[in-house]
């Protein structure tokens, strides 16, 4: 059993997130350094945080600077869904299906040894897929359609990778809130 669970979205006026979203924060295309070389990230990130917060992966640093206050609210559906508090939220942008989010749990040390993560998906449906790290051929496929919310539970960090894979057919764009809690 995979330990995740899926809401609807609630704000009052979730058409308004996206253009907010694209327009109210600065966004980047992050080049990573990988396997002794950098490598473009195939989706642009921006960074929101508690003032002085710093989230390091990849060997790239985020630091916060505070919550815009259209933010909070939205912020605070993702605290009462996953029962817990949030200080930082990283947001990917996908331009269509061609970016994508390799292989990966969100287990830094920053995050605790079973941290809980809130992603709300804005846009287009794409699929998330799960895979067990003690067995690869066992994956679990979850649609994430637009306003929807997915809690990953403590130990799905800790049992599960997942994946956002290319869709070449899809060709609107999509981002993603991922909230958590960093030490």
């Amino acid at each position: 059993m995979l330990p995740s669970y899926r809401y609807s979205f609630s704000s009052s006026s979730p058409q308004a997130l996206m253009p907010q979203l694209q327009s109210g924060l600065s966004w980047e295309r992050e080049s990573l350094k990988m396997f002794g070389r950098e490598v473009s990230v195939p989706r642009q990130v921006a960074f929101i945080a508690d003032v002085g917060v710093c989230y390091r992966y990849s060997g790239k640093d985020h630091l916060g600077s505070g919550w815009p206050e259209w933010l909070l609210a939205i912020k605070e559906e993702a605290e009462s869904l996953a029962h817990q508090s949030f200080n930082a939220v990283l947001l990917n942008w996908y331009q269509d299906g061609e970016e994508y989010m390799g292989w990966h749990a969100d287990d830094e040390k920053i995050l605790g040894p079973a941290p809980v993560v809130a992603m709300l998906s804005l846009g287009a449906t794409r699929p998330f897929v799960f895979r067990l790290k003690a067995n690869h051929s066992i994956k679990h496929n979850v649609e994430l359609e637009n306003e929807s919310w997915l809690i990953m539970a403590a130990s799905t960090q800790v049992l599960w990778q997942h994946s956002l894979p290319v869709r070449k057919r899809i060709k609107e764009e999509r981002i993603s809130l991922t909230f958590r809690l960093l030490l």
